[in-house]
């Protein structure tokens, strides 16, 4: 799990945050969360919370904490996102969006950190096929704390490696930006760029099946550059 760049962007994250301790009481509704769940859950060590556990407090926005645990649980709710352990659990913008609402509150070392491990995260995922995200859902994280898509969308430039190029292929083919990513996304789709992306790539593949379907998706960014 820890290797490369993601690992140290999130052994970052857990030194950055590691001053900000579990609240002494946490804040839940009993009547909507078994308290004997929400103890357990305060009582745990940060690294040994488990995927059910951190996705039932993703599922209780607004009835399960005041936001003021959230500093400390962030090294582990995005390292668990990024090590596949959520796939099953909540989408990566559930967890953005309950950040989202206590960013500006966030040290800018924090911010950073956050920033600098996300921007390793999509740059893993987005050269990894199978991966463990569409990248439309990480570009929704993203935008959820409405950080910069422009960094984000460069790798599909900047990046090698057939993969790139199967998940620009996915994106341009659902060709309907989530409405967190929305405008940022819909200008990129159709400035012309995905379409030059992926026609190179599909003359790199010439005669494959790969080759194929990015022909496939290289003649969609076309039609969404002229009709958008």
């Amino acid at each position: 799990m820890w290797a490369g760049e993601v690992g140290r962007a999130g052994e970052r994250l857990y030194a950055v945050f590691a001053g900000r301790p579990m609240p002494a009481d946490m804040a839940a509704c009993e009547h909507c969360v078994d308290p004997a769940d929400v103890d357990r859950f305060r009582r745990t060590p940060l690294r040994a919370l488990t995927p059910d556990q951190l996705g039932s407090y993703l599922a209780h926005p607004g009835t399960w904490g005041d936001g003021s645990e959230l500093p400390h649980l962030a090294p582990r709710l995005l390292t668990a996102y990024a090590a596949g352990e959520m796939v099953d659990q909540a989408w990566p913008d559930t967890l953005a969006r309950r950040i989202a609402g206590h960013w500006s509150d966030w040290t800018p070392a924090e911010r950073s950190a956050v920033e600098d491990f996300l921007r390793a995260w999509w740059r893993s995922n987005l050269t990894s096929w199978p991966s463990g995200y569409p990248a439309a859902d990480i570009l929704d994280a993203v935008a959820a704390l409405e950080l910069d898509l422009g960094p984000y969308l460069a790798g599909f430039a900047e990046l090698p490696g057939k993969a790139v190029a199967r998940h620009l292929a996915e994106i341009v083919g659902w060709s309907a930006p989530d409405e967190r990513a929305g405008r940022a996304l819909d200008r990129w789709l159709t400035s012309g760029i995905p379409a030059e992306l992926l026609w190179a790539a599909a003359v790199a593949d010439a005669g494959t099946s790969l080759g194929d379907e990015l022909v496939e998706a290289a003649d969609l960014a076309d039609l969404l550059r002229i009709t958008r």
